[in-house]
């Protein structure tokens, strides 16, 4: 016998096999009470996926408003970098800042963002008000070109406390502001 007779005996075989008929009315039987639903299974989905939507589109418009929150601030940041040019103390380093600025509730000298700051020398600070918050406004000169520019540190507190999640560059038509939270505190550098 070759390959050829084997598999059609075989095919014959299981071809001529079959269920007892009431055990195929039985199967029959079990497919229809399964396909009776609540009217409610029907809705299950539907009110899932919509649930999912409502979420998903709070949480867009939460950012979408916390980005629009975060270029209002560096615009403000901006107008003060472009208007104030006094300062309060005068200083070389951050220790010296929060020395002179003594009613200061939080520390200036940043932990994060070290190699960005490293090239800038302070020069001096005043106090200043952001978004109702207590603030630090100190300038700052970039050690290469000499440009000067201004260094902001506002306890994350009040309305301020929704950019805590802040990392970002603000593209405005005078300047560019980078903001980003570091231990509590909102930073913003403007050149």
């Amino acid at each position: 016998m070759n390959d050829h007779e084997l598999d059609s005996k075989i095919k014959d075989y299981f071809l001529g096999q079959k269920l007892a008929d009431e055990k195929v009315q039985r199967i029959l039987e079990q497919g229809k009470v399964q396909k009776t639903r609540s009217w409610w299974q029907h809705w299950v989905p539907v009110a899932a996926a919509a649930a999912i939507l409502m979420v998903l589109s709070f949480q867009l418009t939460r950012n979408y408003e916390q980005d629009e929150f975060g270029s209002e601030v560096a615009g403000k940041i901006a107008i003060r970098h472009n208007t104030y040019t006094n300062v309060d103390v005068e200083a070389a380093d951050y220790s010296t800042v929060q020395a002179g600025l003594k009613d200061l509730a939080f520390s200036v000298t940043p932990l994060v963002k070290n190699k960005l700051l490293s090239a800038y020398q302070v020069i001096g600070a005043r106090y200043c008000q952001l978004e109702g918050q207590q603030a630090a406004h100190m300038q700052v000169r970039h050690r290469t070109t000499g440009a000067i520019c201004t260094l902001y540190v506002a306890s994350l507190k009040g309305p301020l406390a929704s950019l805590q999640e802040t990392d970002d560059t603000f593209e405005l038509e005078a300047n560019t502001v980078r903001m980003w939270q570091d231990t509590g505190r909102l930073y913003a550098l403007v050149d």
